[in-house]
Order: C-alpha cells, then structure tokens, then sequence
C-alpha cells in the first residue's frame, strides 16, 4: 500500500513575533499587528474583528524578520502580495487569526 501524506504544508513553520501591515488598498493606512507563524510560504497573525479582510482577498503585507548575533539586534524588512487563505472564529478577546499565502515561496532564512 502506498503511503499517503495528507500534510498540505510545503515549508517548514516558525513561532516567531514579527511586525506586520496589512493593507487591502495601497491607498489606505496598513493595519499593524504581530505575526505569531511563519514560513516561507505565508504568516499567521491576529486582527481585530472589524479589520479582517474576506478569505480570497489579494492583499499588500510588510513584515520584519528579527535577525541578531551576538552583539546587535535587528529587524529585516519583507513585502509581499498575499492571498487570505483562512480566518478563524474570534478568541475572547475579539482577535481573529488569520493566514495569509504569499503570492510566491519567499527565501526568509529563518533558523530558530
């Protein structure tokens, strides 16, 4: 028998804090928040209820990557147009999750 993988993940996850803007329109002001996952494929991040865009919505993102040694600490910035793949129901506090697929696999070296 053949063995089959239901996994639809291509790249691997981090849990990693980063900055994120969303804008649906670049003409209008991003809605920040803090990405919670991330891969080279797409980022999870909460929003509020009233900010969250449609699943299938084409949308702008920044991101920043935290990169340190052992005497600095900084931030790497990214952009990418995405596609709102999921929103999950809203936790207590009334923030959505929500799970962006960036237009194309990124290269964001990430070694945590």
């Amino acid at each position: 028998m053949a063995n089959v993988s239901y996994e639809r993940r291509k790249h691997k996850r981090h849990d990693l804090a980063c900055p994120v803007r969303l804008a649906s329109d670049p003409a209008e002001a991003p809605t920040k928040s803090k990405g919670t996952n991330i891969s080279d494929g797409g980022l999870l991040f909460p929003l509020p209820a009233q900010a969250v865009p449609a699943v299938g919505s084409h949308v702008q993102l920044g991101f920043s990557v935290p990169r340190s040694t052992p005497n600095t600490y900084l931030l790497e910035d990214f952009s990418s147009r995405a596609v709102v793949v999921r929103s999950e129901p809203p936790d207590g506090e009334g923030a959505v999750r929500v799970a962006v697929q960036f237009e194309g696999p990124m290269n964001l070296a990430i070694e945590v």
